[in-house]
Order: C-alpha cells, then structure tokens, then sequence
C-alpha cells in the first residue's frame, strides 16, 4: 500500500493551486461529468457524487447548466467516440474525466485498454477538450475495494494509468481530484471504512469523498467544503398561501409562475414544486378557498438547498414581479414529526 500512496504528494501542489475558494465555473457555466457507471450512478442517485456537486454548488450560489454524461461499462475508447455528442456538442466550461477503472477491470475477459492505448484515447479526449475551449478536470481512476487491496491485481494493475494521468494533467497544468490517493488515505484512517458497495461502485461515504475532491478540484475552499455536512442533512417541505388581490389577473399571475417552474424543478436540491388550488369535486366537505387563493407545496433535500433556491437568480426576479399581485402570503417550513 506504501507504494500505492507514495503518489498523493506528487500531485498536492497541483492541486492546491486550485482551492483557493475562486471556483472554476460560475452561475450559467456548462459543467459536464464524463465516466462510467460511477459516474452513471453518481448522477442518477440523490446522494450521488455528481449530484452532490451539482447541489453544494448550488448552495454556494452557484447555477450550472449540468451534462450528465456517465455511461455503465464504458472505457476509454468509448468516451473518446462519444465526446462530440454528448458532451463538446453542450459547449460546456468544464468537464470532469472519471476514466480507467473499466480499461483495467474488463482486461479479465479480453475486453480492456492497455496502457499504451489508454493514454492514446485519453491524449485525444484533451486535446479535443482543448481545441473546444473545455476545461478538463482530471479524476484520477477509483481504487478496487478487495481483500489485500494493495496487492490485489487490479490496484496493482491501475497504478500506471493514474500515475500517467497525473503526469499528464501536470504537464497540461489541468487540476486534479486525486479520488484513488483520497481513498487510499481514508483507508489508512480507519480500515474498516467501507467506501464500495461491491468493490467498485460507492457506497454514501464513497460518493461523498468523491464530491469534496471533484468540488476542491473545481477551486471550492477548503473552509467551505468543511461546512458540507452532507451527511446530516435532511428534507424540508414548505407550504405556502398566496391570495390575489381582486383587481389582479389571474392568468398573468400563472402565467408568470408557470414561466419559473422549469428553472426551480432544475434545482438540484429540488424533489418537488407545485402550484395547487381548491380540486373540482362533488364532495360538499372540503373547506374551499375559491380560484384566487393558490398553495405552493415543495419539498427540498435540505434546509440549505431551500436557503440556496430563495436566492436563485430567477426567485429574485420572480418574487418582486408576482408581490404586487397578491393581497396575502403566508410561509411555512416543515419536517418529520413522525419519520
């Protein structure tokens, strides 16, 4: 395992020189994430590597245009012939590379990358990146989570394509989020940790310790990736009455809600955002309200995503139009009582 580790100094000062709190994407940047099924899954999942990125970002203030990218079994070879269209072609800002797992892994049934192959196939993904204008972000390959780990064949295997990656994102002067020294140290921490599910694909603690590297490789500060208690959070709903003044339009007051919708439900600490009014039924017991009293039922993963939605650049515009409207409002935030 020591010489497995000996590399996460080499790439330190690399590092650091992007965690100066000046992040590499602003509100409106297109980040792309490019892999394989950690990748895959890392964006599918709520707790996810990715989608947790997507929401400490958020929660920073900071809006990107996401490009999901990752692809179950994928290698080098088949990131590189996909570039073009599912990524270059968004014109993102940023890209993250997670590559290198599968060149190895799948060498056990004569369907892997060699070396030499693999820096062909990752030289051309940056130099691709480069002629698009597109930032790469390098992550070096995850380690394989077996028995023996620093000589099971496979970690054994990968360490002369991080090694090389490494060397090359130097040379570039790209940052990098060294995932596979990161989890070699929390091993060495604590060897019970448990960072995969199976030995490859991660369990929370692993997706978590991927997103503070992807997020410190981005240039988020250290002091902020510190107060990022993903852990800890938990959902909020939030219920809220809205009354229309009589001389207000109703339909432009939709209409002006409606146009808000889409960019709320693509928060990503959103999981639900709805404007309700009295349900036309036959049943004489509901209390009803009448057509210009209207609810806002939400519900967010977190208390700070709900703090970082209100002030999202289309709420500061949305609220001030739509507040001369409305003879009332009231605000509620809720959670659990019985889990």
């Amino acid at each position: 395992m020591q010489k497995l580790m000996v590399v996460a100094a080499a790439v330190a000062c690399a590092s650091a020189a992007f965690a100066s709190g000046e992040l590499l994407v602003k509100s409106g940047d297109t980040l792309a994430f490019l892999g394989d099924s950690i990748t895959q899954q890392g964006q599918e999942s709520p707790g996810g590597y990715v989608s947790l990125v997507l929401r400490s970002l958020a929660v920073e203030g900071v809006y990107v245009k996401p490009v999901k990218a990752g692809v179950s079994g994928h290698k080098s070879n088949d990131m590189l012939a996909r570039l073009d269209r599912d990524v270059l072609s968004k014109k993102p800002k940023v890209m993250t590379l997670s590559c290198g797992v599968n060149d190895v892994w799948h060498q056990d049934w004569n369907k892997g990358v060699p070396l030499e192959d693999y820096k062909k196939n990752i030289t051309a993904i940056f130099d691709k990146c480069a002629a698009s204008n597109c930032q790469v972000v390098v992550l070096t390959a995850t380690m394989f989570e077996r028995p023996e780990m620093e000589k099971f064949k496979h970690n054994v295997s990968i360490a002369p394509y991080n090694k090389w990656l490494r060397e090359e994102a130097k040379r570039r002067g790209y940052p990098v989020a060294d995932l596979n020294a990161d989890m070699w140290k929390a091993h060495a921490a604590d060897p019970s940790v448990k960072l995969t599910r199976d030995g490859v694909h991660m369990r929370p603690e692993g997706d978590r310790l991927m997103a503070r590297g992807v997020l410190r490789a981005l240039g988020m500060a250290e002091a902020r990736l510190a107060a990022l208690d993903w852990a800890s959070w938990k959902p909020v709903w939030v219920l809220c009455r809205f009354d229309l003044k009589g001389d207000a339009d109703r339909a432009e007051y939709l209409a002006k809600t409606k146009a808000v919708l889409a960019a709320v439900r693509a928060e990503p600490g959103c999981c639900e955002y709805r404007l309700l009014g009295d349900a036309a039924t036959d049943w004489d017991r509901p209390q009803r309200f009448g057509d210009r009293t209207f609810w806002m039922l939400e519900k967010w993963r977190s208390l700070p995503e709900l703090k970082a939605h209100l002030a999202a650049p289309h709420m500061k515009g949305f609220g001030p139009s739509v507040a001369p409207m409305r003879a009332g409002s009231t605000f509620h935030v809720l959670e659990d009582v019985l889990p």
